[in-house]
């Protein structure tokens, strides 16, 4: 996997799925696959549809811990490649509409993914416009 990824400036929705081929049994990743997927995701430069791609991966319960409190991983690697991406480097509107989608799994937003963005929008640069996007959208 992380030969797929290393060959490349930035991870696009067809090479996050010639990683997910490496996977042995997608209907029951690996630890080391997982692991793998995880540092792809912290190290590699990734557009928003591989990096929506490859969270279904490590999904499961996966939460950051930041002074104490839990925290989806996935939505922080998630802003993590967005302000990597192309831009100034902050959260935009439009990248907090991708991460208020992306917290839509299962029908619903939970308490730690509406924290987990609240986090984002503290912790990171953003926009005007991308925190009064999250606050008419809880509020």
């Amino acid at each position: 996997m992380l030969d797929i990824s290393n060959k490349y400036d930035i991870v696009n929705l067809k090479i996050s799925n010639e990683i997910i081929s490496c996977i042995e049994d997608v209907t029951n990743i690996t630890e080391d696959e997982k692991n793998n997927i995880i540092e792809i995701l912290n190290t590699q430069k990734c557009d928003y549809e591989a990096v929506e791609n490859l969270r279904k991966y490590i999904k499961t319960s996966y939460y950051q811990q930041i002074d104490g409190k839990k925290y989806d991983r996935s939505l922080l690697l998630l802003a993590d490649n967005l302000v990597k991406g192309q831009g100034d480097g902050r959260i935009s509107d439009t990248d907090m509409k991708k991460l208020i989608e992306s917290a839509w799994d299962n029908n619903t937003i939970t308490d730690y993914e509406k924290n987990t963005l609240f986090y984002i929008s503290k912790n990171y640069n953003t926009t005007n416009k991308a925190l009064e996007y999250l606050n008419n959208y809880f509020y």
